[in-house]
């Protein structure tokens, strides 16, 4: 019985630690396609429009918005420490600590591939941009370690309004999106892509992921729930 109970816990363990290795993966995506778009000066998701607009705010290079994001999300999630504790867990800081880093790692890996800078190829990076951005976060979302600050401040609106998540979701967009813009972020057709596609996109990729390679590996939600 206690060879039984120990093999469970370490199964248990084990499978945490792959999952946060797949949830870093999936961040590091987010972070490669913030840095793309943020090259291809097309624009960029609401929330990224706001971290563009921090940086343009202290006078800083488009190189530093790693540094940007790490500090703006360090802000997020203070706030969400505060008006809604429930919140914060091991995917809050698994999706906030790195992502500076990540932003770096993109801009560098951009650098090494030395696009050019017409518009041809500006369009090309920033499909790149979207496509790692939409695939992190549907991989942050699947492997269901926890929630990032921007999604915790959301469920405390949802909270404090006493509505769906979704009207939560739209008014804090709304909002990141007209602070963003207010400061400098840029604006461009690829906000207007990401308000249009963002949801179904990610959710399609979170579901597929889910439902191929999480259950290959017996780490999807219907497996783990169902042992």
């Amino acid at each position: 019985m206690e060879n039984t109970v120990n093999k469970l816990k370490n199964k248990s363990y084990k499978n945490f630690l792959v999952k946060i290795a797949i949830a870093l993966i999936g961040v590091a995506f987010v972070g490669f396609g913030l840095a793309f778009n943020s090259v291809a000066m097309l624009g960029n998701d609401a929330v990224a429009v706001l971290y563009d607009g921090v940086r343009n705010m202290f006078g800083l290079p488009t190189e530093k918005l790693g540094i940007v994001t790490n500090l703006v999300n360090y802000i997020l999630m203070v706030i969400v420490f505060i008006l809604g504790r429930k919140y914060i867990n091991i995917g809050t800081f698994i999706y906030t600590l790195p992502m500076g880093n990540f932003v770096d790692v993109g801009f560098k890996i951009h650098e090494l591939l030395s696009i050019p800078t017409t518009l041809n190829w500006r369009i090309f990076t920033s499909f790149c941009g979207c496509s790692m951005l939409f695939l992190g976060i549907g991989i942050f979302i699947a492997i269901d370690v926890g929630m990032d600050p921007c999604t915790g401040i959301v469920m405390i609106v949802k909270d404090k309004i006493n509505s769906q998540y979704k009207i939560a979701k739209v008014i804090c967009d709304i909002c990141t999106l007209a602070l963003g813009f207010t400061l400098g972020g840029i604006v461009g057709v690829v906000t207007v892509i990401a308000v249009l596609i963002a949801g179904p996109t990610i959710q399609k990729i979170s579901e597929t992921f889910d439902n191929t390679v999480l259950k290959w590996m017996k780490l999807s939600k219907l497996t783990t729930s169902n042992s």
